[in-house]
């Protein structure tokens, strides 16, 4: 039986799940509140109304990830990240709400905010050791997934052509996110090198950070983004993800 298989259809699994309470729900708390016997068919409404301002981005992404954990009786924390690796871009976006906006010579500058959800695998088994980028297969390895949702401040510019679909967005989210993962990492102790077991099978509430610099053409995206993790474990754990990836987002 393929495990590691298993494992990734388990993630996918929380992932579907996830996004599909997020997009029934993302915007309730912009809505007035509702008497108790409409509240029912009032959440549905939503979650229709959403789905169709919405949108799903697909993509692929180069991104290193980077997994730091404590352990009780070492020195310090461990590091141990993928070297850089193809991923997959998973996003379900709300539609954009406009805070403030400014004429520009050609287009406007907006000020606004959106609601998204991002999810993702990752798979570390390079030890840094030596070097704060690059790692070492010592045969220590964590994997697993996560999600985050975060309501995101942005800034928009554009069209930058007049006529043309073309912009630049700039934004930074913070919400919630849920953090699965385990496997070992090598730990520095009194007694020298020593491999410990780190994470857990089970999910964790986590806070979710993620910054992103998209050059949008019509639905096509070219996104250098950022994303930061802090699974609430007690080990001060955190996982990094920087890289850049081109989508496209499908409008529902």
């Amino acid at each position: 039986m393929d495990f590691g298989a298993l494992k990734k259809l388990r993630v996918a699994a929380i992932v579907w799940i996830f996004l599909s309470v997020f997009s029934s729900f993302a915007q309730a708390a912009g809505n007035d509140a509702k008497a108790p016997e409409t509240a029912s068919a009032s959440l549905a409404d939503l979650a229709i109304a959403k789905l169709e301002k919405g949108s799903i981005t697909l993509g692929l992404a180069y991104t290193q990830v980077t997994y730091k954990t404590t352990h009780a009786n070492t020195i310090g924390n461990t590091q141990i990240t993928d070297n850089g690796a193809p991923s997959l871009i998973i996003e379900l976006n709300s539609s954009e709400k406009k805070l403030k906006s400014w004429p520009l010579r050609v287009g406007s500058a907006i000020i606004g905010w959106d609601i998204n959800a991002s999810a993702s695998y990752f798979d570390t088994h390079y030890q840094l050791i030596n070097s704060a980028f690059r790692g070492q297969n010592i045969g220590t390895r964590v994997s697993g997934g996560f999600i985050g949702v975060a309501p995101t401040l942005f800034l928009k510019m554009g069209p930058l052509y007049p006529g043309r679909d073309i912009y630049w967005k700039v934004g930074y989210g913070i919400g919630p996110g849920l953090f699965q993962g385990s496997g070992t990492a090598l730990f520095n102790s009194p007694q020298g090198g020593v491999i410990n077991n780190v994470g857990s099978s089970s999910a964790v509430f986590a806070l979710y950070n993620t910054a992103s610099w998209q050059f949008q053409v019509g639905h096509w995206y070219l996104d250098i983004m950022g994303k930061w993790l802090l699974p609430q474990d007690g080990n001060r754990t955190s996982l990094e993800s920087y890289g850049f990836g081109l989508a496209y987002r499908f409008d529902l």
